[in-house]
Formats: C-alpha cells, sequence, structure tokens
C-alpha cells in the first residue's frame, strides 16, 4: 500500500510548474498534493497548480543609448520605465522558461520538469489614455518527468488500481519523459495608467482546462480575483525607496466546473518582486512566485521561493528588448513532493500600443 501510494504520488511530478500558469504559474506552481491524500491509503488524484508571473522589471544598456531618442520615439530607458510597469500602456511579447528540480520523500531521487510560457502582455487603454485594461494569456507548454499514459490514474479510485493490471503496472512505475500544453491562463487587470509611484490595479484571472492530456492540468474551469500593488521608482544607484521596485500580484482560484472525476481545487499564487535600479534600464533582485494549495493537508499547502537574478535590455534593430534570468530556491515546501531549485529566463520584446 505504501509503495502504490508513494508511486502515485510521484505523478505530481508531472503537474508541478503548470500553475500557473501559471499561474502567472503553479505552478507549480508547483507538485500539490490532492487534498484526499491524507484520508485514503491510496494516492487517486493530484492538483496542478498554474504558474503565473508578473512582467518582470527590465534595465540595462549604456547610459547614451538608454538616454537618446531617434526620430521622436521613446528612448530606451523611457521603454524600460514603461516596462517596469506591469499596468503599462505598452505592449510585450513575454517568453519565460523556467527549468525546475523536484524532490521529496515520495520521490525518487532528483526529477526535472520543464516549463515554457508564452505570455504577450496586451493593455487597452480607456478613458482617454488614464486607465489601461490588461489583457494576459498565458500559455504552457511542459516537459515532465512521468508517462503521459499516468494522466488515467488522476480519475482513478485505489480499487480500480488493485484491479485492474494496467493501471497497477502504471502506479508502479510512472517514470518516463512527456510533452504537452498545460491548462492555459487568462489574466485581465484594470488599473490607473501611471510610469512611477504607487501603482494598483484588479480584476479576473481564469484557468482554462484545455491540457492536451490529463496529466498536464486539472481538468476544470477555475476562476478568481487578481490584485497588483506596486511601488515603482524613477531613480537609479542609490538605496532610497525610489531606487527600488516593490510589488506583488496574487491570484486566486476556485473551481467551478469541469470533470467531475477530477478533485476541486482552491489555489493561490502570489508573485512578489524585489529589485533594485542598478540604473536606467537595469535591475538586481527577485521576481519569484509563492504558492499556496489551500487543499492540501496543513503544513503541506506553501511553496515559497527566494531568488536572486539580473534583468537587463537591448535592441534588436528598432525594437527594444528586456530579458532576464534568476535562480530561484525553494525555502518552504511540501515534504512529500516540492520544487528544490529553479532557473528562470526569459525575453520580451516591447513594442508600443497600436490601440495609441
Amino acid at each position: 500500500m505504501k509503495k502504490l501510494k508513494t508511486k502515485l504520488l510521484a505523478v505530481a511530478i508531472g503537474l508541478a510548474i503548470g500553475l500557473p500558469a501559471q499561474s502567472e504559474t503553479l505552478f507549480q506552481d508547483k507538485f500539490l498534493g490532492n487534498p484526499g491524500f491524507s484520508d485514503q491509503d491510496e494516492y487517486n488524484g493530484l492538483k496542478l497548480a498554474a504558474n503565473d508571473s508578473i512582467t518582470p522589471d527590465i534595465k540595462s544598456s549604456t547610459t547614451e543609448d538608454a538616454s537618446s531618442t531617434n526620430n521622436g520615439q521613446p528612448s530606451l530607458a523611457e521603454m524600460s520605465q514603461k516596462a517596469n510597469n506591469p499596468l503599462s500602456d505598452v505592449w510585450i511579447g513575454l517568453v519565460q522558461n523556467d527549468y525546475s528540480i523536484i524532490n521529496g520523500d515520495a520521490v525518487n531521487g532528483d526529477r526535472k520538469v520543464n516549463s515554457l510560457k508564452i505570455q504577450p502582455v496586451m493593455p487597452i487603454p480607456l478613458f482617454n489614455g488614464k486607465w489601461n485594461l490588461i489583457i494576459r494569456p498565458i500559455f504552457n507548454i511542459l516537459s515532465l518527468p512521468v508517462k503521459s499514459s499516468a494522466g488515467s490514474l488522476l480519475s482513478a479510485s485505489p480499487s480500480d488500481i488493485r484491479s485492474d493490471s494496467g493501471l497497477g503496472a502504471l502506479a508502479s512505475d510512472p517514470y518516463g519523459r512527456s510533452w504537452g500544453m498545460g491548462d492555459p491562463v487568462l489574466l485581465t487587470l484594470l488599473g490607473p495608467n501611471r510610469n512611477d509611484g504607487f501603482i494598483w490595479g484588479a480584476g479576473i484571472s481564469q484557468i482554462f482546462p484545455l491540457a492536451t492530456d490529463d496529466i498536464f492540468g486539472q481538468g476544470k474551469y477555475q476562476i478568481g480575483p487578481a490584485a497588483l500593488a506596486v511601488s515603482l521608482g524613477n531613480e537609479s544607484g542609490g538605496l532610497g525607496l525610489k531606487n527600488w521596485n516593490i510589488g506583488v500580484l496574487a491570484q486566486q482560484w476556485w473551481s467551478v466546473a469541469g470533470d467531475h472525476n477530477r478533485a476541486d481545487t482552491s489555489h493561490m499564487n502570489i508573485q512578489y518582486f524585489i529589485n533594485w535600479r542598478l540604473n536606467e534600464t537595469s535591475l538586481i533582485g527577485m521576481t519569484p512566485n509563492i504558492t499556496v494549495n489551500w487543499e492540501a493537508d496543513s503544513g503541506q499547502q506553501v511553496s515559497f521561493p527566494v531568488g536572486l537574478g539580473y534583468i537587463g535590455m537591448f535592441k534588436l534593430g528598432p525594437m527594444p528588448v528586456k530579458w532576464g534570468i534568476e535562480v530561484q530556491k525553494y525555502i518552504v515546501s511540501p515534504n512529500n513532493v516540492g520544487m528544490d531549485w529553479n532557473i528562470k529566463f526569459f525575453i520580451a520584446p516591447i513594442t508600443l500600443n497600436p490601440f495609441k
């Protein structure tokens, strides 16, 4: 029994980084156990966290390039400041890759997960440009250390697994490698259009059960509130508050429809960022995602990472491009199956808003 339970729990590896969406993760984000796990001898489901992340802060290149303008176009420094703002009016084509290591009592050694997230950020100006409606879909392509057929275990009961030799064999050895798309996330935020100071926004976040296979998603339509609060600086190189970008984006989801054989969900993704403005286009700091699975057992609900990274900026022809790299360590994680390390890299071309 215990061995079978351990193997089934290890299938949760496959759901780690999907949260989030995804979130915006869930990512996990991440590797969260089924709430019913503690109430039965066998593990009969798992949860996907949607890993999201808000648009990371930016800044780098030479002072001369950052300060110059060409033909009346915004300078690199101006575009960098706009791109630092999650509620800015510029469009950003964010592509982010997370390479994660998981382990735990129910995992044989370290297992690797890769998540490639495509996250276009598309603000629409409202009220003569004084407010922005941010539309941010998140598409998550996952590489998981389990067989894709392990998804059939998610809706199976312990008695089903014991009576079906095929399911039993799969439960005893779920490990492999599979690729697929996770549940997409749609984040919408509304807030004032400002370039610095205190910035806030509120909206709705949704997760759609459109994963290409059961192992990549939660099988539930989920919806909940989202809120953003940011203190955005406009100076660099010093230590005062105006030399820092500090903020948080919180998203909460509850399942309201979907596959009745899959577990109900209630989980949260909180991305916080603390970045020091090295110069007009460069940042040093961190942008991790905290995930909370409210359905998990006490003491197994929270994954909390810290990190250190660099965010910069360059030009590709006339187009500003934001990029960054960050290493993250999880200081709190579920014991059975949890995140240990994550390496994040992103690149994000920036363009002016076509609606302005």
